[in-house]
């Protein structure tokens, strides 16, 4: 019994300047988009992992920050009339 392997189309959007970037890198390496693509697929179905880290983090500047707010008196909450004014105040805390 031979098992035939079927090629499929795969499609997502991205911005036109990432793009146009990396066809400029790979290019410079004798790639192309579709290889690349493919290559990193074939890695993912052959390792069971991504090679992008899907790990998150958090910070330890937003642990103090998320702790504050579970701890504040909700009815001291400060409000801002802009996001600049908001942004200030975090980089104070």
């Amino acid at each position: 019994m031979s098992i035939e392997n079927k090629t499929e189309i795969v499609a997502f959007r991205t911005y036109q300047d990432t793009k146009d970037r990396v066809n400029k890198i790979l290019t410079k390496n004798g790639l192309d988009t579709s290889t690349v693509l493919n290559m990193v697929m074939q890695n993912i179905a052959l390792s069971g992992k991504s090679p992008v880290s899907l790990d998150c983090e958090i910070s330890p500047k937003l642990i103090k920050i998320i702790k504050s707010v579970e701890i504040e008196d909700k009815s001291k909450r400060k409000s801002f009339g802009s996001s600049n004014e908001a942004i200030a105040f975090l980089k104070t805390i």
